[in-house]
């Protein structure tokens, strides 16, 4: 109760603070308000861990470690918990279930050899008297002897404690009477020694005028131009590397010695600048390699620079101290360094940018001592150059060797474009090539030539780890030939005659061909062998190409037969893919027949009958595996389905005009007309003819010839994809479908639409035939019921007002509108034949194409014949 009283006092105190009026002005809110409070505060009894829960957890981890392996693991978390179990204590399944909720990944991350680490040290043995006897064994006698009890008195804390008298020193050899002389312990200053040490110092020398000169010897500014040159302050030298004017050479002319130390100074003042270049640090590993290369030419100096300086100070033999000497070695052997830190000079605006524009400026610089025949600039700028490309080449051959990227390197030339594309299209989507301003490669521009194989490589190992064989069939690496100055430049002490271009590109083509050879070659085998790379464009080539006359001939009069039952789902995707199924069958096996898929593009209102563009509506699709569509893009699908349905045009206009026989053209009555009919059907059958021949032997055979040929020759899957989109951009010009040609394409379209407007007219005028060899039923009415002839002629004038199903066109009406569409047919042959030709002739002058000739000489051929 002084609980629940204590309770409701606060939380009336939480209410006049939050609400902050008096309960008795409002006491329906306060009521409510005290409610929601002691609800949210009412004491909850929260329950206490399962014990038996968290023990069927640990047997079910146990359960799971044996399952995957982990029996060492297994035992020691059984031994483990039965020793904690052991400890009675309420708490204990709660510190179970927290080491539960806390693990993470257990058969990952846990390693049983760590606990070796948690084990107490073993303590050390216990001492024994036994050891201690071994160690310092007592006698008898000691032990009966007395203890001087007042040896160690209480009293003697309180007495200070005794000096320590010294020791006597030992006896010597010297008779106690002798004396010592200490000057004798003095050694004597060399005042000479002094003088000229002082001599020496010759910036402590006093001037009495500023203008006054502090004449130094030439072994002096020898050492001090040294020390400049090795970063060192000198105080013949400013900080900035000038000449103080105030020291001069007593034999020398001021002004020759003057241009000679400030020669040097400018060699110094380079150097410097050199020197804390160096000192800087940066995050990529292309440019601290570079850094490192030249700290190490910059220790090789100044090694260079102590050799000089020791045959000065601790000469072999007597030499000559000469000024002249110096400048003339030191810029010697300071060109090649010189020419170095002109060069960082260049590129250290642009380094942060072009993380490589070191290795470019150094490949062109090397080129160039080589022509102006700078032998030791050739060599040293080489050594240089090979070691910084030979950490650009890191990421190269991890993805030549196993198609790895690394994370974020902006300084190689290939980059995942789209991790999550499709299969088919993995090679040409998901890795591309980086390219910066106008388009240009993110590379060395010596690397250029070679970028595409490089890239064509590890796409290459990339392609076969997705198929599985990258480790089967993939044979061993073969050793990596060297790629350093000795390889390309050989070791010659002359220069090399041939151009440092061309010996390096010779030698980094070798170093690629050991990484691109493996892994292209068993690549294109198994597109080729294994996937059947050739057969599958045969397959297509039957399908959609008409290889096999016969079956796609079958295809096209079952699709024909169809189109002219007059329904309406003539074009139903279902029955026409069985009947493609069906067809080809007969001549590809039955597996790849399956994959053939005829769909309905869109449906046409008007009747399928009117034109050939209605066969526009379906097409044709032949499933191919994802390895060949890396090959066979989707691109160049449309252009099959193009040229398929050119084809069933043409063998749509010549399926109908093989229905008009010649005796049904007999039959017409006027000689003129008949001629016409004649005329028409052997023009028009002639030109679909001539148009199948032309697509099938002149374009896609011939083209097809030369694309086999060319894709067994191929090295890569880049070079197999463009051999077949030059193979399908070939076929799309010399069969007119391309953008350009489409008015010849249109025209001809034309053409064979008059074969399907000349049908309809001979059918037109076969039914009025029909209808006038039958006898009409009010005729037949007439006979049975006697009328007369006069009443008859009545009863036909009136009906034929209102009767229309009855009536008939007369055989001079039906005549005229047979006289007039074949007249119509003739004027548009005549018309749209020339214009296809002329537009072929054109086009073959513009495009240098001998096909378009060849087939403009062979329209023309009716042309000139009549």
């Amino acid at each position: 109760m002084a609980q629940n009283a204590k309770v409701a006092a606060l939380t009336d105190e939480l209410i006049h603070s939050i609400l902050k009026f008096d309960p008795n002005t409002n006491r329906q809110a306060y009521k409510h308000a005290k409610d929601i409070a002691k609800s949210g505060l009412r004491a909850h009894q929260y329950a206490r861990t399962n014990q038996f829960d968290v023990q069927q957890s640990f047997v079910g981890l146990d359960e799971k470690f044996r399952v995957l392996n982990r029996d060492d693991l297994a035992d020691a978390l059984d031994e483990r918990v039965k020793e904690i179990n052991e400890y009675t204590g309420k708490w204990i399944p709660e510190c179970l279930s927290l080491l539960l909720l806390l693990s993470d990944r257990p058969t990952e991350n846990s390693r049983v050899d760590a606990l070796e680490l948690l084990r107490p040290p073993t303590p050390p043995p216990e001492l024994t008297w036994e050891q201690i006897l071994a160690e310092d064994p007592y006698s008898d006698e000691e032990i009966w002897k007395d203890i001087d009890y007042a040896a160690d008195s209480s009293e003697d804390d309180l007495l200070p404690p005794e000096k320590e008298k010294a020791k006597p020193s030992p006896p010597t050899s010297v008779e106690e009477d002798d004396i010592y002389d200490p000057e004798e312990t003095i050694v004597t200053v060399e005042t000479d020694v002094v003088e000229e040490l002082q001599k020496a110092q010759f910036w402590k020398h006093p001037r009495t005028a500023d203008d006054e000169k502090v004449e130094i010897t030439e072994l002096q500014a020898v050492r001090e131009t040294l020390f400049m040159l090795a970063g060192l302050k000198t105080s013949l030298f400013h900080a900035d590397r000038r000449v103080k004017p105030e020291y001069e050479l007593s034999h020398a002319m001021t002004k020759t010695t003057y241009h000679q130390l400030t020669d040097l100074g400018h060699i110094g003042k380079t150097i410097y600048q050199l020197r804390q270049w160096v000192k800087r640090s940066a995050s990529l590993p292309l440019v601290q390699t570079f850094e490192a290369a030249v700290a190490n030419r910059l220790l090789a100096y100044d090694q260079s620079l102590a050799r000089l300086q020791r045959r000065y100070l601790v000469p072999e033999s007597p030499i000559t101290v000469s000024l002249l000497e110096v400048h003339t070695n030191v810029k010697s052997m300071s060109r090649p360094i010189l020419r170095l830190a002109q060069l960082i000079v260049d590129i250290e605006p642009q380094l942060l940018v072009n993380p490589f524009i070191h290795l470019e400026i150094l490949f062109d610089q090397i080129s160039l001592a080589q022509m102006t025949l700078e032998k030791d600039v050739f060599d040293y700028l080489s050594h240089i150059f090979f070691e910084c490309l030979r950490t650009y080449l890191k990421p190269m051959r991890k993805w030549m060797e196993s198609g790895h990227l690394g994370l974020n390197d902006e300084t190689f030339f290939v980059f995942e474009n789209d991790s999550g594309s499709e299969m088919a299209s993995l090679w040409h989507d998901r890795f591309v090539l980086r390219r910066g301003q106008e388009n240009k490669l993110r590379s060395p521009s010596f690397l250029e030539p070679a970028a595409q194989k490089i890239f064509n490589t590890g796409k290459s190992v990339i392609f076969l780890k997705e198929l599985g064989i990258h480790t089967s069939q993939l044979p061993a690496t073969v050793e990596e030939p060297l790629l350093d100055h000795n390889t390309v430049c050989g070791t010659s002490p002359d220069l090399p005659l041939s151009t440092f271009s061309e010996l390096f590109q010779a030698a980094f083509q070798t170093w690629i061909s050991s990484k691109y050879s493996l892994a292209s070659t068993v690549l294109r085998e198994y597109l080729l062998r294994d996937c059947g790379l050739v057969t599958l464009l045969n397959n297509l080539r039957i399908i959609h190409l008409s290889a096999n006359g016969s079956a796609f001939q079958d295809l096209a009069d079952a699709v024909f037969e169809r189109m002219d039952s007059g329904q309406r789902t003539w074009n139903d995707r279902f029955l026409l893919t069985e009947l493609a199924r069906g067809v080809f069958t007969t001549v590809l096996p039955r597996s790849e027949s399956e994959r053939i898929i005829v769909r309905a593009v869109r449906r046409s209102t008007k009747s399928p009958t009117e034109s050939v563009k209605a066969l526009a509506h379906i097409s044709i699709d032949y499933a191919l595996p994802w390895p060949i569509m890396n090959v066979i893009q989707r691109s160049s699908l449309p252009v099959y389905q193009q040229l398929s349905i050119f084809l069933l045009q043409t063998y749509r206009a010549k399926y109908l005009l093989q229905r008009i026989s010649p005796q049904s053209i007999g039959a017409i009555q006027t000689a003129p007309l008949r001629r016409l009919g004649y005329k028409l059907r052997q023009r028009l059958m002639w030109f679909a003819d001539v148009m199948r021949s032309y697509l099938t032997e002149t374009v896609i055979e011939l083209a097809f010839t030369d694309m086999k040929a060319a894709i067994s020759k191929a090295e890569d899957i880049d070079e197999m994809a463009n051999v077949h989109m030059r193979y399908v951009a070939r076929l799309q010009d010399q069969a007119l479908l391309s953008d350009n040609l489409k008015p010849i394409h249109r025209g001809i379209i034309a053409l064979l639409d008059l074969a399907v407007v000349f049908s309809q007219h001979h059918a037109g005028m076969q039914r009025g035939t029909k209808a006038k060899s039958k006898p009409s039923v009010r005729e037949t009415r007439r006979k049975v019921s006697g009328l007369s002839h006069e009443t008859a002629e009545e009863e036909s004038d009136s009906s034929n007002v209102g009767d229309d199903d009855d009536s008939v066109d007369s055989p001079s009406s039906g005549q005229r509108k047979l006289e007039d569409g074949l007249a119509h047919i003739e004027r548009e042959f005549e018309r749209l034949l020339p214009f296809v030709t002329a537009g072929l002739r054109s086009v073959g002058r513009v495009g240098a194409e001998p096909v378009w000739e060849m087939l403009a000489d062979r329209l023309s051929w009716n042309t000139s014949s009549r």
